[in-house]
C-alpha cells in the first residue's frame, strides 16, 4: 500500500488479494502499534439498512504503514487471478450473487413476508443449489492447473500442492485422477525436500490404484527419497529434525490458581452483573500486565474455506502435504482417518451433504451458525426430541459459565452456556431480522432436504421447530459473540510474519468480557486451538476485565468508533477512553522518562520481526517489567508501544506458525 500515504483520512477503495472491494476511510499509524489492526475480524457489524449485510461490519485491511477501516462492497466486480493469494489460502468458495444479494433484491421489491419466506422464495433456481458430488473430470482439471504451476519455469509449487489437494478432493475414491494427484503431490514434497510425505503420498498413490504404465517413475522418486531421508538421518542438522524442535515449548499456564469448579478461569476472576454492564468480569486481586487469567477451550470451531486446501478441517492443523478428502463431499479435508471420524461424529454428517453449498451463497457468519447448531445436536446425541425437551425446561436466569461445574460439566450443560449468549434480537430493525429469518431458512431447508434431519422432521414437528429455533437464533448469537482465531504467516515478499485469521469459534467464557476502546486485556490463540486472555496493562482489585470489539482509541476517533459501535451493539460506548476523548496514537502524550526511563520502541520492534523464539523469550520479561512500570500512566505512547511489542513477543511465543518461510528457499511464491 505504499504511496497512498497521501490520501490518509479520505475515502478510497482498495481491492485485496482475496479478490474482496474494500471501500473506507484510510488510516496511517505506527508499525509498532497495530495490535487493533492484528485483533480485529469483522467483530462490529452493522444492523442498518443499506449497509452491505453480506458481511455486515468494518474491516480493518492492513499495509505497511496504511490502514483502510471500512466495508466490504459487493456492490462491483472485484474478483481477482487467486494465483495471487498468500502461502496458507486458496481461492474462496463464495460467489458474487449470494444468500445475500437474493435477499436485498426480494426485499427491494417487496416480495418478502415471512410467509413467503418459506413458501415462495426461488432459493433453489437464483442460487443454483445441487447436491455436491465427486467429479474427475474436475479433479484433471485441477490437476492440469497443478502441473502448470509446478513447471521448472514457474516452480510454484505451493501453489501446485493446493490445486493437487483440491484435485484429489473432487476425484472419487479409488480412481486413477485420484491417485495420479498423490504422486504429484508426492513429486513436490520431493523437491521440498519433505521425503517422508513424499514416501506417504507414493503409498497413498499405490493404494489408490496408480496405474501401472506410470509405475517406474514412481518406483524411481521412491528409491530417491529412501536414499536422501537415509542421508539426512546420519546428519545432524536435519531440516526435520529443526521443524520438530520448533514451536515446542512448555505449555502456557494460568498466573494463580484455577477457579475450582472453572479450571480454565483464575480464581480471581469473578463474573458480575449490573443495569449499566449487564454481565461482566472483575477481578479480586490487583493483576499485572503478563497475567494470564483465562484459558479456554470452544464449543464449536469452523476452519475458513479458504484454508481448506491447506489446513485439517477437524484439528485445523497446518498438513498441506498430507491432507486426505472427505468421501462424500468435495470440501472437507483432514491430516488423519481419525479426525476425519471425529469431525462426522461431531458435526460434518449433517454438514457433508450441503458444506458447499453454504460456502458459495453465505459468509462465514451463517456458516458458524451452522457449526454452532450442528454441535449442538451432537452434544444431545443426535436425539432432537430430548434436546427440545432439555432446551424448554432450561431456565436461561440460571444459567452461568462461571458459577457451573465444569469439571462435572457434559456436552449439554456446555452447550446451555452457549444457548443463553446475547441475540440483540430486541434492538434489531425489520430488515435485519427477515434477513436472518432468510437466511435460517435456507439453511433449514437444506439440512431438512439433503440430510438425516429429514426423516427426523417429517415425524417429529417439535424437532421441526426446534431446528429452526436454533438456526435463527444462532444466526443472531453469532456476529456479537464469536472470535476469531489467528496464527502467524510468513510473508516472503516482506521477510516477515503477520497475523492471519483461519477461523471462528465460540467461547462462551470469553463472550462475557465486555468491550472498551482502551482494553486491558487482549485474547491470544494458543497452538492447540485454545484462546488464552492476557492482561495489557495493570488492573486493580475490583476493576472489570475489558476486551476490544475491533474499535480502539489508538486508530479511530471517538465519533467513529461510537457510530459503529452503535451500529452493531445498540450502546453507547461510555468507556474511558470515549468519556475522557482520548486522543490517537499519533497524538498521545508521552510519559515522564525521567522518572520511567524509556525503550526503543523501532529497535525492539526490529529485533523482534526476526521472529526468533529465543530472542521473544529474552524480551519479554523485560517488556512485561516495563509495562508494569508505566501502564498506569495511560494513555500514553510508549504504554501502547510497549502493550504491541509484549503483544508480539508473547505471540512469538505461544501462537502458532506457518512453516512456510521454510519452502520458499525451494520455489517461487
Amino acid at each position: 500500500m505504499s504511496g497512498l500515504e497521501s490520501y490518509v483520512n479520505n475515502t478510497v477503495s482498495i481491492i485485496t488479494a482475496d479478490g474482496r472491494n474494500f471501500v473506507g476511510t484510510l488510516k496511517g499509524f505506527d508499525q509498532t502499534v497495530n495490535v487493533i489492526l492484528d485483533e480485529s475480524h469483522e467483530r462490529v457489524y452493522s444492523m442498518t439498512a443499506g449497509i452491505e449485510q453480506v458481511v455486515l461490519g468494518l474491516h480493518i485491511i492492513r499495509g505497511d504503514n496504511i490502514a483502510i477501516i471500512g466495508q466490504l462492497d459487493e456492490s462491483v466486480d472485484s474478483k481477482l487471478d487467486f494465483s495471487a493469494i498468500p502461502f496458507g489460502m486458496c481461492d474462496s468458495l463464495e460467489e458474487k450473487f449470494g444468500a445475500w444479494e437474493l435477499f436485498d433484491e426480494l426485499w427491494e421489491d417487496g416480495a418478502l413476508d415471512s410467509a413467503a419466506i418459506n413458501r415462495d422464495a426461488p432459493y433453489t433456481e437464483r442460487l443454483r443449489l445441487c447436491r455436491d458430488t465427486k467429479d474427475n473430470a474436475k479433479a484433471r482439471t485441477l490437476r492440469t492447473k497443478g502441473n502448470e504451476l509446478f513447471h521448472p519455469k514457474v516452480k510454484r509449487y505451493i501453489e501446485a500442492l493446493k490445486c493437487y489437494n483440491e484435485s484429489i478432493a473432487f476425484s472419487v475414491k479409488g480412481s486413477e485422477d485420484r491417485a495420479i494427484a498423490f504422486a504429484n503431490r508426492s513429486m513436490i514434497c520431493y523437491e521440498l525436500q519433505r521425503y517422508e510425505e513424499c514416501l506417504h503420498n507414493i503409498r497413498l498413490a499405490r493404494e489408490s490404484n496408480y496405474p501401472e504404465r506410470l509405475a517406474p517413475k514412481l518406483t524411481k522418486r521412491e528409491e530417491d527419497a529412501k536414499k536422501a531421508l537415509m542421508l539426512r538421518n546420519e546428519q545432524s542438522d536435519s531440516i526435520k529434525c529443526q521443524n520438530k524442535s520448533k514451536q515446542c515449548d512448555s505449555e502456557l499456564t494460568l498466573s494463580y490458581n484455577p477457579c475450582e469448579t472453572v479450571p480454565q478461569v483464575a480464581e480471581c476472576l469473578e463474573l458480575s452483573e449490573s443495569e449499566r454492564f449487564g454481565r461482566y468480569v472483575i477481578t479480586n486481586r490487583n493483576l499485572n500486565a503478563g497475567d494470564v487469567v483465562i484459558i479456554e477451550q470452544p464449543f464449536s470451531r469452523l476452519l475458513r474455506d479458504i484454508y481448506r486446501c491447506v489446513r485439517c478441517e477437524f484439528c485445523h492443523r497446518e498438513c498441506i502435504f498430507t491432507l486426505i478428502p472427505c468421501e462424500s463431499c468435495t470440501v472437507a479435508m483432514y491430516c488423519t482417518n481419525e479426525c476425519m471420524e471425529k469431525a462426522y461424529k461431531r458435526y460434518h454428517n449433517y454438514e457433508c451433504p450441503i458444506i458447499r453449498d453454504i460456502w458459495r451463497i453465505f459468509t462465514k457468519l451463517p456458516a458458524m451458525s451452522l457449526r454452532t447448531v450442528t454441535t449442538a445436536i451432537s452434544a444431545f446425541d443426535d436425539d432432537l426430541q430430548a434436546m427440545s425437551d432439555h432446551l424448554r425446561s432450561l431456565d436461561k436466569t440460571k444459567v452461568n459459565a462461571f458459577t457451573m461445574d465444569w469439571t462435572q460439566a457434559n456436552a449439554r450443560d456446555i452447550y446451555d452456556t452457549v444457548h443463553v449468549l446475547e441475540t440483540n434480537q430486541r434492538y434489531r430493525d425489520r430488515k435485519d431480522r427477515m434477513g436472518r429469518v432468510f437466511y435460517a431458512t435456507i439453511i433449514f431447508k437444506l439440512l431438512t432436504e439433503r440430510t438425516e434431519l429429514s426423516n427426523i422432521c417429517t415425524m417429529n414437528a417439535d424437532a421441526c421447530e426446534l431446528l429452526m429455533e436454533l438456526l435463527l437464533r444462532h444466526t443472531q448469537t453469532v456476529p456479537v459473540n464469536m472470535h476469531s482465531l489467528h496464527y502467524m504467516e510468513y510473508q516472503p515478499e516482506q521477510r516477515v510474519y503477520e497475523i492471519e485469521n483461519h477461523a471462528s469459534a465460540c467461547f462462551p467464557i470469553l463472550s462475557m468480557l465486555n468491550h472498551s476502546c482502551a482494553p486491558n486485556v487482549t485474547r491470544i490463540t494458543l497452538r492447540d486451538g485454545r484462546c488464552a486472555v492476557i492482561v495489557t496493562r495493570p488492573i486493580s482489585k475490583g476493576g472489570q476485565l475489558y476486551d476490544n470489539y475491533g474499535m480502539h482509541h489508538c486508530l479511530l476517533s471517538r465519533k467513529e468508533r461510537q457510530t459503529a459501535l452503535l451500529k452493531q451493539y445498540r450502546f453507547i460506548c461510555e468507556c474511558e477512553a470515549c468519556v475522557n476523548d482520548y486522543p490517537l496514537y499519533h497524538e498521545l502524550p508521552s510519559i515522564d522518562t525521567s522518572r520511567y526511563g524509556m525503550i526503543d520502541a523501532p529497535a525492539l520492534h526490529a529485533e523482534l520481526v526476526l521472529h526468533q523464539e529465543k530472542k521473544a523469550a529474552e524480551l519479554m520479561p523485560k517488556l512485561r517489567r516495563y509495562l508494569n512500570d508505566i501502564g498506569q500512566q495511560y494513555p500514553r505512547s510508549e504504554t501502547c508501544s510497549c502493550q504491541e511489542l509484549f503483544l508480539r513477543a508473547f505471540q512469538i511465543l505461544h501462537m502458532s506458525s506457518s512453516e512456510s518461510a521454510e519452502y520458499w528457499k525451494y520455489c517461487n511464491p
